[in-house]
């Protein structure tokens, strides 16, 4: 072939190959809230987190961070995505503890309860929005079933027919470009629907699974192997009455014995003022009203009962002042919403800052 023409071909492999990098980047989103909440993570400065949250959706719609900074002076992220499995908790501390050094890890136990702990859906919500290759590639290995394993590697595979999502997924983009341009997460990876739940008293049972305590007990050998010391367990607030079983006994026991805290916030709920009738979007999941209360409640423990050093450098006490002064906005704002039982689902920082 004459140079030109060689050249012609190679021009082609890299117009071809850009436009499969920048398709894949846009193609590849398996849930666009956890896609968004993720990318706000890696958005925070290295090491100033004070304390991370790992766990399902219910800690991202419980707890609301600029708050707990507003009362306490608490830096905090919701490391966690909508029905995040047990396997994947031992990657995201890894994640947390490599990238802000927290004082404190906090991990919410409901994701121990379920059978199923390693549902492609789950784990793609959370793989496959890493930005980290390494260990996004060393949990591939680990915790995905083997028949799945060859497209988590090669994501396109599985969203390349993706453009059915279109106007979604350039939503997310413009989220993503939206919290470049202000430099930060507003708020934290806080999602809540505008929603109040009519009570119903429903008795259930708090089983936590087999697989659930074999990963439980995979993420306690590595915390302790990371010889972290503050690590505290919780188990959030449900409307329906969850009566607890054998192995939520054994799970309590496992986390204690391996020197860590337990916190069951679901029996303090009387005492942090949750009105079952008002304060949940549904059953499992408390609205704006509820997490309100929730996250003053849970931060006024954290700061009571372990030693938290709050100093940080003048950059990121700026930011959070900022994200804290949005509070007198955003709050008012959903709390309106969800008396009038708006619904949908809240979670980018153009549905907050209306």
């Amino acid at each position: 072939m004459k140079r030109k023409q060689w050249l012609k071909v190679i021009l082609f492999i890299i117009c071809a190959s850009l436009v499969v990098f920048l398709a894949s980047g846009l193609l590849c989103v398996a849930n666009e809230k956890d896609a968004v909440g993720i990318y706000g993570f890696y958005k925070e400065p290295k090491d100033s987190l004070d304390v991370v949250l790992i766990g399902s959706s219910a800690v991202y719609t419980s707890y609301y961070p600029p708050l707990a900074y507003e009362e306490q002076g608490i830096t905090s992220y919701s490391l966690s995505t909508s029905t995040m499995t047990a396997p994947l908790y031992r990657y995201a501390a890894e994640i947390a503890i490599e990238r802000q050094h927290p004082q404190l890890l906090v991990f919410e136990t409901w994701s121990f309860c379920y059978e199923n702990q390693q549902d492609e859906t789950s784990l793609r919500k959370f793989l496959d929005a890493l930005p980290d290759q390494n260990i996004r590639q060393r949990a591939i290995e680990d915790i995905v079933p083997e028949e799945l394993r060859d497209s988590f590697r090669n994501p396109f595979q599985k969203y390349h027919s993706n453009w059915d999502r279109f106007g979604e997924l350039v939503q997310v983009f413009r989220d993503k470009i939206d919290m470049n341009r202000k430099g930060y997460s507003v708020t934290k990876n806080f999602g809540t629907t505008p929603f109040i739940q009519p009570f119903r008293n429903t008795d259930e049972e708090y089983h936590v699974s087999e697989n659930g305590l074999y990963y439980l007990q995979i993420l306690l050998d590595y915390l302790k192997e990371a010889d972290i010391d503050n690590v505290l367990f919780i188990r959030t607030p449900e409307m329906s009455i969850c009566k607890p079983t054998d192995s939520y006994h054994q799970m309590i026991d496992m986390i204690r014995e391996a020197g860590f805290d337990f916190l069951n916030l679901n029996a303090a709920a009387k005492d942090m003022g949750i009105d079952v009738t008002h304060d949940f979007y549904n059953t499992t999941h408390l609205n704006i009203f509820g997490a309100e209360k929730y996250t003053r409640f849970l931060a006024d423990y954290i700061v009571k009962r372990y030693d938290l050093k709050t100093e940080h450098e003048d950059a990121v006490c700026r930011e959070w002042e900022e994200c804290a002064s949005y509070n007198a906005q955003i709050l008012p704002y959903v709390e309106e919403l969800t008396s009038q039982n708006a619904n949908g689902f809240l979670y980018t920082q153009r549905d907050f800052l209306h």
